[in-house]
């Protein structure tokens, strides 16, 4: 079971790596899609994968079998990416995404909630088994993009959909042969103690928005930090490259440690202390500029997105377990969240204040994530 679930979300992650990075390119290039398409293509595939992801989420938590459900998500990403191999019509593209790719999108925080369940009926804890799935997503970007652009070049963006696709088969046989499936179990609860729905549980929302706040402040320096790299202090392009390589390989021993810190320090700790680790780094950005020290600047940010990604997970759970399929998705969709958000700040602070303006409000994104975190219950 262990070993399937970490091939599957190394197997996702390769998918993920492979056709996200390459994907506005292969609109641009395939499809010759106009700018505002372009966007309207990103912006309604987002929104669609937060709608449908969460209320796959608020099915699996009514007893539906979350193995079928992965199942089922791992098909439709089979569909979705081949009708992106064969198919050049913008319009079918943009259908086949928004019901097949985002429906594929929710199979990643069924498997994390899978693994929940599993470890909460075998009475092991959960932190560490959650950091290593994480780092499985993690080490499959490290080489993915680059390999992605190179096939894609090579070999066309047929090929490149095609490899996807039959990813998300193997996926789906792993699911089916090898994933159990779980008997729905009734959490207890207290005459007297009515359950708090999950879109009234200050906690719960205080967590979400804070995740929003950081995932949108490491989206916009992914957006932006290769024009303010080349364009706006003149360092050779390949830096760009470096910093994202060395950072996902920092983020990879950062994730298997957390779970074992996480039982002596605990995860509120951990987080808080992460996120004051990125709010050091984009204050870092502003103030270097040198090669070896953008070099250097990497280890605060590997802590930042490698603490708060592996412990963020079992946290969002740990405060609501009895629904803990949605609240593993509305983790994953406040991830999605501050990435829509990215785009539309990054480009705005941009466009009227510079590049070096964005770092500055990646900045205060991290302080106010810091101050929100620091709200939510410890568990």
């Amino acid at each position: 079971m262990s070993l399937s679930l970490l091939f599957c979300c190394f197997g996702i992650g390769v998918a993920g790596s492979f056709t996200i990075p390459t994907m506005s390119l292969f609109m641009n290039d395939e499809v010759a899609v106009r700018p505002a398409l372009l966007g309207a293509f990103f912006a309604c595939l987002a929104i669609s994968g937060v709608v449908v992801s969460q209320l796959i989420g608020w099915w699996s938590d009514k007893g539906i079998d979350r193995r079928k459900l992965i199942l089922a998500c791992n098909i439709m990403g089979v569909i979705g990416f081949t009708v992106f191999a064969f198919n050049r019509d913008y319009w079918i593209l943009l259908f086949s995404a928004l019901i097949f790719m985002s429906t594929s999108s929710a199979a990643l925080p069924q498997m994390f909630a899978l693994a929940r369940d599993i470890l909460d009926r075998r009475g092991q804890n959960a932190e560490k088994f959650s950091s290593f799935l994480r780092a499985q997503i993690a080490l499959a970007w490290v080489a993915g993009p680059p390999l992605a652009f190179f096939i894609a070049d090579g070999f066309g963006f047929r090929f490149l959909f095609l490899f996807a696709a039959f990813m998300y088969v193997v996926l789906a046989m792993v699911a089916y042969c090898q994933l159990p499936s779980l008997e729905p179990v009734s959490h207890p609860t207290h005459a007297n103690a009515p359950q708090i729905s999950l879109w009234r549980d200050k906690d719960l929302l205080a967590l979400s928005a804070a995740f929003v706040f950081m995932y949108a402040a490491n989206n916009m320096y992914l957006i932006s930090m290769p024009l303010y790299i080349v364009n706006e202090l003149s360092l050779a392009p390949e830096l760009a490259g470096m910093m994202m390589g060395g950072a996902a390989l920092l983020e990879i021993p950062v994730m298997l440690m957390s779970g074992s810190y996480a039982l002596r320090f605990g995860k509120h700790k951990l987080i808080c202390y992460s996120i004051l680790a990125g709010t050091v780094f984009y204050v870092g950005m502003l103030v270097n500029q040198t090669l070896w020290g953008f070099l250097a600047l990497q280890l605060f940010n590997g802590i930042f997105v490698g603490v708060t990604s592996a412990l963020g997970i079992s946290y969002f759970q740990d405060l609501k377990p009895s629904k803990v399929g949605q609240v593993t998705t509305l983790y994953s969709n406040s991830i999605k969240t501050g990435g829509i958000l990215s785009g539309v700040m990054a480009g705005f602070i941009a466009d009227r204040f510079g590049f070096y303006a964005v770092f500055v409000a990646c900045a205060l994104l991290t302080l106010l994530a810091f101050a929100t975190v620091l709200r939510v219950r410890h568990v």
